[in-house]
């Protein structure tokens, strides 16, 4: 009977934190650090800036993970926006008490995106979802739904003019800003709407005098009310606000996503002290499992990116931190030469990690990860990688927000050199990757999607050949049946392709003759979505995968599919097959499948 067993939690870490100086209600300076977790809700923990002593709250209403937005109010509270529950909550220094004021704006606005206060102490809440802008009276408790400030886009970051106004910066095809009137209910663009595909780029300022800019690549302008004025330098913007004294805040260890360590600056010498700080964290998302060329596990932690080790002959968990300057999550790893390859989001920056040396990440030399550099400028999500064409490394990758059209990318360790198929999928993207290493050529699979914050172009994903040497493609095909993306790529001992394809729909395996330039066999799935990159061949031959509820084999000669092990949502991140052992991620959990 196959069981699973769980093997550890590699990573602790915490995202979207932010730090506050705040006031306690003894009237003392005390500091307030707001932090996301996958594990278990946001947690809001003080910190005593004289002694380090922390005490800790944790949200309770489901899926509010991720503190996406939050401010300190001129009233000393603490607002904070989560997601994906898109509730506004309200943290009070004094009482340590963390309350749920509610939802901002159901059901389509799960993403909160910026909180800003006006001058009669009204918050303000941009949203991703519909751009919708919401306000929030504290004296009342009352939310007001204004409604979508743009009906192409989605993401809304409100800042409070001096005048009473509202501008919401708008991301992310078409970037411009909408300024919104309280009084009329009117909103309208305002100064220039640029395009994000065609290089442009536009955001909203606070200066230190607490009015509004433009900065934008069109020029720079100074709002007032509906009017934009263009100024030729701008302003500073605001300072982050200090403590009582004009002592300045922040984590020191910010840069390698530890969060464990509170640096105070003050004011009149520019002296620092470090404080470190305790806290519990449930635990880090696992977004990615690989084996390395040691033939241990490897893999990558989301938000933030720390790479980790699960050794198979020890069992001993190691949380080696940062491995790229990217701070989302590593998408794809790849083994050559020894040595691990890891593509991170965002911006697809290429790391190389040489497991028989010490661990030190940086951008030097010497530096163990080094980071290599962004596969080209459009790659954002590099969602596969496959290494050997060429000596090369492959990336298949979504592009950057507001974009569309995903790229095919290589790096070549020999000459340190980057090249990219920018226009390749067209406009859709390219996703999954295998290598015909008997035919010299690359399949490709593709998605109907773009970047973060587009509406798909193409209505259907579709396989391409493509012949590295020559540089182009020589076959493009697609299922007969409706399919959105190809998630997945493997091939069998005999140069047969198999595939796994999704749809709103429906979840289908194919298998592919290169020979023949045909689609040979298609069939439903097993219950469950199949997962990305879950798809591999393992031992005798044999072709194994993954869905969310199952793990199953598929046989070459018959095609075949035997489920040997069934339960409902038990896989989230599919990891490599070792002998009768199967390595995947649920959550923040490393997991291994026996199968007998």
């Amino acid at each position: 009977m196959s069981s699973i067993q769980t093997l550890g939690v590699p990573v602790h870490s915490v995202n979207w934190v932010r730090i506050f100086p705040a006031i306690d209600a003894d009237n003392k300076d005390c500091l307030v650090a707001v932090m996301g977790q996958q594990a278990d809700n946001f947690t809001v923990v003080k910190i005593d800036p004289g002694t380090g002593a922390t005490v800790q709250v944790t949200a309770t209403i489901p899926e509010s993970n991720y503190p996406t937005a939050a401010m300190h109010s001129r009233s000393g509270m603490i607002y904070i926006g989560a997601a994906h529950s898109g509730h506004l909550f309200r943290y009070d220094p004094e009482t340590e008490i963390l309350d749920d004021l509610g939802a901002i704006n159901p059901p389509d606005d799960i993403f909160p995106c910026r909180i800003d206060e006006d001058v009669n102490g009204v918050l303000w809440i941009g949203c991703y979802g519909t751009a919708g802008l919401t306000s929030y009276d504290p004296a009342t408790g009352v939310f007001i739904r204004h409604g979508r400030m743009d009906e192409t886009d989605m993401y809304c970051y409100p800042l409070a003019a001096p005048d009473g106004s509202i501008a919401c910066e708008i991301k992310v095809t078409r970037p411009h800003v909408v300024v919104f009137d309280p009084e009329t209910g009117i909103h309208k663009p305002v100064g220039p709407v640029v395009s994000k595909e065609k290089g442009g780029s536009a955001s909203l300022i606070r200066a230190t005098d607490g009015t509004l800019y433009i900065k934008s690549s069109e020029g720079h302008y100074h709002l007032d009310g509906f009017n934009a004025i263009p100024v030729d330098v701008l302003p500073d913007p605001e300072r982050p606000p200090a403590m009582s004294d004009g002592t300045t805040v922040e984590f020191a260890d910010r840069d390698t996503q530890m969060f464990k360590i509170v640096e105070m600056t003050y004011p009149k010498t520019g002296e620092t002290k470090q404080l470190p700080i305790e806290y519990e964290s449930a635990g880090s998302e696992l977004f990615l499992i690989h084996r390395g060329p040691d033939d241990h596990i490897y893999g990558s932690s989301i938000l933030p990116l720390h790479l980790f080790r699960y050794a198979l002959d020890t069992g001993d968990m190691a949380d080696f931190g940062v491995c790229s300057t990217s701070g989302g999550e590593a998408y794809s790893m790849g083994n050559l030469d020894g040595k691990l390859y890891i593509c991170a989001y965002p911006a697809a920056k290429l790391s190389v990690y040489d497991p028989a040396r010490p661990y030190h990440f940086g951008k030097e030399p010497d530096s163990n990860p080094l980071e290599l550099g962004r596969m080209d400028e459009v790659s954002y999500r590099p969602r596969s990688m496959v290494t050997g064409p060429l000596g090369r490394v492959w990336t298949a990758s979504v592009p950057d927000y507001g974009l569309w059209g995903g790229p095919l990318s290589w790096y070549d360790p020999a000459t340190e050199q980057f090249g990219t198929y920018r226009d390749i999928a067209d406009e859709a993207s390219c996703w999954s990757l295998a290598w015909l290493e008997q035919r010299q050529l690359l399949a490709v699979g593709t998605t109907i999607n773009g970047g973060t914050g587009t509406q798909p172009r193409v209505e259907q994903a579709v396989l391409f050949l493509w012949d590295y040497e020559q540089e182009e493609k020589v076959w493009e095909g697609t299922l007969d049946t409706p399919i959105h993306t190809i998630n997945a790529l493997t091939v069998d001992y005999q140069g047969l392709l198999y595939g796994t394809a999704i749809h709103p729909d429906q979840s289908i395996l194919f298998v592919f003759d290169p020979d023949k330039r045909s689609f040979i066999h298609s069939a439903a799935l097993p219950q469950g979505r199949p997962l990305d990159g879950g798809l591999q061949t393992g031992p005798a031959g044999m072709i194994y995968g993954f869905t969310t509820s199952c793990f199953y084999r598929l046989d070459p000669s018959d095609f075949s599919i035997t489920q040997l092990f069934e339960k409902p949502d038990a896989f989230q991140t599919a990891g490599p097959m070792m002998e009768d052992d199967v390595y995947f991620a649920q959550k923040h959990e490393i997991k291994k499948l026996v199968i007998e």
